[in-house]
């Protein structure tokens, strides 16, 4: 066909607006073509996953009531754990392909040898934790803490928000008598005196509150600690099933656009699910951000506690491990590339 050379040509703005418009399409194409909206070919694969109560776990709750794991192909079982460490242990048992955990055990089982790696963080939160202490036991700053009993659940993320909050404050452990105590000890020991603070999580902390009512105090602390939740598995399991990673992955990200999109809908669904009060998961659900990611902020926070549970003998180890040896890329990074932040 002849070329037309009265034909106007294309002003440049109208170039750059047909660009920049093709640019979008191809973006929202990016996460559209990795997922599976059709039947799966075959039948579902048989996943497990260890999971724990919310906050920290709306994302796999979400998932598992709004279908979207089969519709993955995932035949999703579930088994729930009042908290992360028992998840992961569970886990490590082979009990579970996947399980969700903070940051701290999944750094103490590294320390420990544990060939594990992390393959998303899904929530993370700055006022998910916090000291609970008897405001009618002379207790009404955070210095009255010196010399105290306090409880607390060993190595879970509560201990570490503990020592930092003791140290910004200018008390050590050593000042202080340290109790292991598992979250639902927590309220009947600070009842009867045998401690008189916890460092404690969402949501027992609602609990504690209110069971102590004028007679407590709560220390936050949004400056000195970020926790986050995270679904880790067996670098073997990852290495001999990446599309079962990838379909959970998946899932959680479809999760993720549904509690954003639907935020009084999801707290329905997890309520019900997990057959808690919904006011208490409304109280809850403010403090944190439900995202599928790999930060760079993991990787620092990894770092840090490693110094502390070294530092404090809380570990055998005396290097801090190379924890990019511990992130999964590959399944976030082909489904939601721009979650994956981590410098490499």
């Amino acid at each position: 066909m002849p070329i037309d050379n009265n034909a106007p040509n294309i002003k440049p703005h109208l170039l750059r607006l047909a660009l920049a418009v093709a640019a979008l399409a191809t973006a929202a194409c990016l996460f559209a073509c990795n997922r599976t909206d059709k039947k799966p070919a075959g039948p579902p694969e048989k996943v497990t996953i260890a999971n724990i109560v919310p906050p920290f776990s709306i994302l796999a709750d979400i998932a598992e009531q709004q279908g979207y794991y089969k519709q993955e192909g995932l035949a999703m079982s579930m088994q729930k754990y009042p908290y992360g460490l028992l998840a992961l242990q569970a886990m490590l048992e082979g009990k579970a392909d996947f399980s969700t955990v903070a940051e701290t055990p999944i750094m103490l089982a590294i320390l420990k040898g544990e060939k594990i790696s992390i393959v998303a963080s899904i929530q993370t939160s700055n006022k998910n934790v916090a000291i609970v202490a008897r405001k009618d036991k002379g207790i009404s700053e955070p210095h009255d803490l010196k010399g105290r009993k306090i409880g607390v659940t060993l190595g879970t993320f509560v201990e570490f928000f503990m020592d930092a909050f003791l140290a910004v404050n200018g008390i050590s452990r050593g000042d202080m008598k340290v109790i292991d105590l598992k979250p639902e000890a927590m309220p009947a020991a600070l009842e009867n005196g045998d401690v008189d603070a916890v460092s404690i999580w969402m949501p027992p902390i609602l609990d504690v509150q209110k069971q102590l009512g004028d007679r407590g105090i709560t220390f936050y602390n949004e400056e000195i600690y970020t926790q986050t939740m995270n679904v880790v598995a067996k670098q073997e399991f990852i290495r001999t099933n990446p599309e079962k990673v990838k379909k959970l992955l998946r899932a959680l990200v479809r999760a993720e656009e549904f509690s954003r999109d639907n935020s009084a809908a999801a707290q329905r669904i997890v309520a019900e699910f997990n057959r808690m009060d919904a006011e208490k998961i409304r109280d809850m659900w403010g403090d944190s951000s439900f995202t599928v990611t790999l930060d760079q902020s993991l990787i620092l926070a990894l770092e840090d506690e490693s110094r502390w549970a070294i530092k404090g003998g809380l570990t055998g180890a005396r290097e801090i491990p190379n924890y990019l040896d511990f992130i999964y890329f590959d399944g976030l990074k082909s489904i939601k590339p721009d979650a994956v932040r981590i410098l490499r």
